[in-house]
């Protein structure tokens, strides 16, 4: 059997208050993108744990920035999912001002993996986060998730289009139904932690 690509993971904690965000011992790589998206099945999938990062067919339940310490030396950050509509406004500005605060304050974060789906255009609740981890200069890529549920020519006219919308980024194809994707995403967020 082939090797995972890291080594061992374990939670190491929630934080829901700015305050109590980790001061920054590891590289770190941040995981983000709309509710439902598939944030959780990701992290478990390129961290080869099955149930890891607790997913959830209701979407808005990522309540809070989870850290997982991976190989002893790397932080998987898991921040909440945006653009989950039915939540009260005064909580969706506090998770707001919790992402914005990990997102321009920690020292040591290597990449920020914007999760898209596949299945469907840029949405305005993307583009409005990438322009803003544009605009406040945050190393991110784009992995486009759920390409299993699309044909190979679609994916290669996807793949083409969020080229052009995000040329200065990496964009990486993502199913947790393709170990070959898992792999290829793992080795590049690896990398780029390194």
């Amino acid at each position: 059997m082939a090797k995972p690509v890291f080594q061992t993971a374990e939670f190491y904690k929630t934080v829901v208050r700015s305050q109590d965000i980790p001061k920054s011992v590891y590289p770190e790589v941040a995981f983000i993108g709309r509710s439902n998206i598939g944030k959780s099945s990701l992290i478990n999938a390129v961290l080869a744990k099955k149930n890891l990062a607790h997913t959830s067919s209701a979407p808005g339940k990522t309540r809070g920035i989870n850290y997982f310490l991976v190989d002893q030396k790397y932080f998987f950050v898991d921040l909440p999912g945006y653009g989950f509509a039915k939540l009260p406004k005064s909580e969706r500005l506090k998770w707001q001002q919790l992402i914005e605060t990990y997102l321009t304050d920690s020292k040591n974060l290597k990449l920020i993996c914007l999760l898209m789906d596949s299945r469907h255009d840029l949405m305005e609740s993307d583009l409005e986060m990438a322009r803003w981890l544009q605009y406040h200069e945050r190393p991110f890529c784009i992995i486009l998730t759920k390409t299993d549920k699309i044909s190979g020519n679609a994916l290669t006219k996807v793949m083409a289009k969020y080229k052009s919308y995000f040329p200065d980024h990496h964009v990486l194809p993502f199913s947790i139904k393709a170990k070959n994707l898992i792999k290829s995403t793992a080795l590049f967020i690896k990398q780029s932690l390194s």
